[in-house]
């Protein structure tokens, strides 16, 4: 079973819901959707550990497309990414609801 599911929201908004422990094949499957996806993303770690979080962000950061996060308390520097990168906003935020609000006016 894979550790995310990639649900639509609503149009130019998917929803990546993490629920378990990162596979090399999971780790593989969400940087080619990354890679691919142009639109907007809302991360739901409400199933997930602060350690599986951060370690993942960390390396999935640079890929991500504009991104509402929520679900977990995450260190705001984790989103924080050096100026020479060409890189999208990044925001966690306490609630579902204020996460699609960012989203939505973006």
């Amino acid at each position: 079973m894979p550790a995310f599911t990639i649900t639509p929201v609503e149009k130019g908004i998917l929803r990546c819901h993490h629920t378990a422990t990162f596979s090399h094949e999971d780790v593989r499957t969400l940087a080619g959707f990354l890679h691919d996806y142009r639109g907007k993303l809302l991360v739901d770690l409400r199933d997930t550990s602060g350690e599986e979080c951060m370690r993942n962000l960390k390396q999935f950061r640079p890929m991500m497309p504009t991104t509402a996060i929520f679900g977990a308390n995450i260190d705001a520097a984790l989103l924080e990414i050096s100026e020479s990168y060409y890189t999208h906003e990044v925001r966690s935020f306490e609630t579902e609801e204020e996460a699609l609000t960012w989203l939505r006016n973006q």
